[in-house]
C-alpha cells in the first residue's frame, strides 16, 4: 500500500481543521481557521473551487462537519463562540444558509442554563439523526428530517465536562464518544429514541479528537497523545485490543487524525510529525505497519478517505490540503 500525490489544495484560509467527504464523493469539505471551502470532485480532473464560505459570527473557523445521508444538506460547527449551522451543498450550487442555530452558541446557552456549546457532531448513517457533542458533557440526539426546525430526540451524559469526539457505526448501532479526561464510551442503538450504555473504556495516554469505525464496524480506533488505540468490539473488553507504534520503543509520533478505509482493515494515521501511516488491521491483536509515507513538514490535523476508498484527504496546521491517492500494492 501506498499514497501518490495527486493536488494540492492549499489556500489561505489558516489550519485546516476538518476535511470530509460527501457520502457519494461528489464534494469535499475542507474547513479552516478563517473559511471553509468547498471542492467538487471528478474522476481524472482537477477538483474545482465551488464556495468560499464564512459560518458564524467573529473570527469564523469550521472544526467539525458532517453530509446529511439523505439530503443535499450539510451540518458544520465552529467558530469563536462554537455556531452550528446547516447548508444546502451542491457540486455546482455551493453553500446557501439554511439555519443558525442559537442552542450552539456558547454565551447563549451558558445564559439559559442550557447545555453548553456543542463542538462535535456526527450523522447516523441512513437516517436523519445528528449527534452533537456539547460542553457539560453532554451528547445531544436531533431529528434533523427539517434542518429548519430540528426537534431533539435524547440527552446522553459522560462524566467528563467536555466531549471531545463522536462518530457512529456504519450501520449506525453503536455510537461511541470520547471525553476530556481518556474515557470513550460505547452505547448501543436500542429503539428511535434510545442508546443503551454498554461499557467505557479509559484510554490510558489521555483524550481522544478522533474516534473512527472500519468498514465493517467491527474496529473503531481512537488517537492518543502519543499513539492509537484500536478496539474490538465484538468483544467484551474494555481494553484496547492494540496499541500501534511504528516499532518497538517508537510512538506514532503524537497521532493527530485517524481514518479508516471505506473497504479494507487499513487505517491511516496522521502525526505531528508531517507522516501519514498505513496499517493493516486484518488481524486486529497483531496490525502491521505497511508504509510511512511523509506528506508535509508540519503536523498532520485531518483525514478522510473518498468512500470510493481511491483518495485520501489530507489536511495540515499551516493549511495545506491534499489528495493522495491510495493503492493496495
Amino acid at each position: 500500500m501506498h499514497l501518490d500525490l495527486l493536488h494540492d489544495l492549499r489556500t489561505q484560509h489558516g489550519r485546516t481543521s476538518i476535511v470530509a467527504f460527501a457520502p457519494r464523493g461528489e464534494v469535499l469539505l475542507v474547513g479552516a481557521s478563517k473559511a471553509t471551502t468547498l471542492w467538487a470532485i471528478s474522476a481524472g480532473q482537477r477538483p474545482s473551487l465551488r464556495a468560499t464560505v464564512r459560518p458564524g459570527r467573529g473570527p469564523s473557523s469550521v472544526t467539525t462537519a458532517g453530509f446529511h445521508p439523505l439530503s443535499p444538506v450539510l451540518a458544520t460547527n465552529g467558530g469563536r463562540f462554537s455556531i452550528a449551522s446547516f447548508w444546502e451543498c451542491g457540486p455546482t450550487s455551493g453553500l446557501s444558509p439554511i439555519v443558525t442555530y442559537p442552542w450552539s452558541d456558547k454565551r447563549a446557552a451558558i445564559a439559559r442554563g442550557e447545555a453548553g456549546a456543542a463542538f462535535v457532531l456526527a450523522f447516523r448513517p441512513g437516517t436523519t439523526t445528528l449527534a452533537t457533542g456539547h460542553t457539560g458533557g453532554t451528547v445531544r440526539l436531533w431529528d434533523a428530517s427539517m434542518p429548519s426546525q430540528p426537534c431533539e430526540l435524547d440527552q446522553l451524559r459522560v462524566t467528563a465536562a467536555y466531549v471531545d469526539a463522536l462518530a457512529f457505526s456504519p450501520d449506525g448501532t453503536v455510537l461511541a464518544v470520547a471525553d476530556h479526561v481518556g474515557h470513550v464510551n460505547i452505547w448501543h442503538y436500542a429503539s428511535v429514541h434510545a442508546f443503551i450504555p454498554v461499557y467505557t473504556s479509559s484510554v490510558a495516554t489521555g483524550r481522544a479528537s478522533y474516534l473512527t469505525f472500519s468498514f465493517d464496524g467491527r474496529l473503531f480506533a481512537a488517537n492518543t497523545f502519543l499513539d492509537v488505540a484500536v478496539w474490538d468490539s465484538g468483544t467484551a473488553s474494555t481494553q484496547p485490543t492494540a496499541r500501534l507504534t511504528r516499532m518497538p520503543g517508537v510512538r506514532t509520533g503524537m497521532a493527530r487524525a485517524v481514518a479508516f478505509h471505506p473497504r479494507l482493515p487499513v487505517l491511516a494515521c496522521g502525526d505531528v510529525q508531517g507522516a501519514v501511516s498505513l496499517w493493516d488491521l486484518s488481524d486486529s491483536a497483531h496490525p502491521r505497519l505497511v508504509a510511512v509515507i511523509p506528506v508535509h513538514h508540519r503536523p498532520v490535523t485531518t483525514l478522510s478517505f473518498h468512500p470510493s476508498g481511491g483518495i485520501l484527504a489530507v489536511g495540515c496546521r499551516d493549511g495545506m490540503t491534499a489528495l493522495w491517492a491510495f493503492a493496495e500494492a
